[in-house]
């Protein structure tokens, strides 16, 4: 039963001003200005003064319980309508933030009541003599009912009524509909609430490009915010998936790692879940996104619900493909690097040892390209060297391997070819080069290329000394007239 503090001995309720009629229908009415027009704090403000007016007394007030120890709590004085100026008492530095020890007469019962979401009623001259008479006094509070105010089950604050002029009793039927206006001022707090995280996830989603998501491993659903898959904005708040529905939006190549990734964050002790994925939108396109949740467990444990937000890192997964071309490739031409090119040659080295496997080199360098380079300028030559890359590209297989050593040298692995298959290949590229002019800001400049070929006998096991073969032939062909190839064996320096 709620606790009454003070006793109202042989009072009767006399409820002068109005009528339980007149207070619902203030109430009815800050109902819907509530839920359908003012908002917090507004429409709170109105409520309080519709139910002062209504009632007749001196002031309605709110506390806001913002602590609660074992010992104190602070609250603050955030509401309030006086029927008169001298009954004002907001803005007082006593109720500024105001902290009380909860250890004294009476208080502890008060504040474990209002804990509990019930409500109380004071008649001030029937109260002990100590710290709470001596409050009500200073305050020149006759009678009093307070009203807890429940938020999500957890005590937010107090509705408060001081009749600073009569001694009143409140009937059941009064406290009921009083009660009615704690519900409204708590659904406010809720909504006010909303739309604060509303606000907060609006300014989120602008910032990071975000949607929100969350699992139900009871339902087996999973809900998401619509523009997390619709490419072009939709009609419609949210979209409700089954967990098969949901996977098929994955990539079939990220399903695996995110189900692993679920399950190894139930199973750990993380608290953030963080998983990159790519997704297909309604329109069939590919999309980056990292989930970002946590995991809620309910009785013993058992996981209830995933969620979390889904952020658009398309541009991070764009920069990072970019820097790790850039680890690999040349940057002017697009082919591989000296370094990633000495890996692949290596690889392809113990292949030939290991299984037998025959490939051939080609080194090449442009005949005359210092002196192109100096008579024309680095513009001319960087342009000269991507279209002499992009030839031999348009020469070769999709698994042969082209790389750029430096100025204007060039090698390819030619996996699988022997002797033959790579002089045709290296005939092609020639042709290719010298059939028809590079065109460098509308003048055509005639190039051609020297070519050294090694094909591996099976001798040589470091990449170090084929490319020495290579080399050594590459200087043949430019010893015996350039734009020609030359193929390791008699008569190569270094043999």
């Amino acid at each position: 039963m709620p606790i009454q503090t003070g006793i109202f001995d042989g009072l009767g309720s006399s409820y002068e001003e109005g009528s339980n009629a007149a207070l619902l229908s203030a109430i009815a009415r800050s109902a819907e200005e509530l839920t359908s027009g003012k908002g917090w704090p507004e429409g709170v403000n109105d409520l309080l003064a519709a139910l002062g007016r209504v009632t007749g007394v001196s002031r309605v007030w709110i506390f806001q319980t913002l602590e609660l120890t074992d010992t104190h709590i602070t609250q603050n004085y955030t509401f309030e309508w006086a029927a008169a100026p001298r009954f004002k008492q907001i803005g007082m530095p006593m109720f500024s933030m105001f902290t009380n020890p909860i250890d004294r007469p009476g208080y502890r019962d008060m504040i474990r009541s209002r804990k509990s979401g019930e409500w109380q009623k004071i008649l001030t001259r029937k109260l002990e003599p100590g710290w709470l008479r001596d409050s009500q006094e200073v305050q020149r509070i006759k009678s009093m009912l307070t009203i807890s105010i429940m938020v999500d089950d957890e005590w937010w604050g107090t509705l408060g009524f001081d009749d600073c002029e009569r001694e009143y009793d409140w009937t059941d039927a009064e406290i009921a509909l009083l009660r009615t206006a704690g519900y409204l001022i708590a659904n406010a707090v809720l909504r006010d609430r909303l739309s604060a995280k509303r606000k907060q996830f609006e300014i989120l989603r602008r910032i990071t490009d975000s949607a929100a998501w969350s699992f139900d491993f009871t339902t087996g659903q999973l809900w998401c915010a619509a523009e997390l898959i619709h490419s072009v904005p939709m009609p419609m708040e949210n979209i409700n998936l089954s967990l098969r529905a949901a996977l098929r939006l994955v990539h079939p190549l990220d399903r695996h790692g995110l189900l692993r990734a679920v399950r190894e964050h139930m199973a750990g002790s993380k608290d953030v879940f963080r998983q990159d994925l790519r997704l297909f939108t309604d329109c069939g396109d590919l999309r980056w996104v990292e989930l970002i949740g946590n995991l809620r467990r309910g009785p013993g444990g058992r996981p209830e619900q995933l969620a979390g937000i889904a952020v658009d890192i398309r541009a991070r997964k764009q920069e990072e493909e970019r820097l790790r071309e850039e680890a690999v490739t040349d940057p002017l031409t697009g082919v591989l690097n000296r370094r990633m090119f000495w890996r692949e040659l290596q690889a392809q080295l113990d292949r030939a040892v290991d299984r037998g496997a025959p490939f051939a080199v080609l080194m090449l360098d442009i005949d005359n390209f210092k002196t192109l380079n100096d008579t024309h300028g680095h513009h001319t030559g960087d342009v000269i060297l991507g279209g002499f890359a992009e030839r031999c590209v348009s020469a070769v297989r999709s698994q042969d391997v082209i790389a750029r050593l430096g100025g204007d040298e060039f090698v390819i692995l030619l996996p699988g070819e022997r002797s033959q298959a790579a002089r045709s290949v290296a005939e092609r590229i020639l042709e290719g080069v010298a059939s028809t002019p590079f065109v460098v800001d509308e003048r055509e400049h005639r190039v051609t290329a020297s070519i050294g070929l090694y094909v591996h006998d099976g001798t040589l096991t470091t990449p170090a000394r084929v490319l020495e073969r290579a080399d050594a032939a590459l200087y043949r062909a430019k010893r015996e007239g350039r734009n020609r190839l030359s193929e390791s064996g008699d008569g190569c320096p270094m043999e």
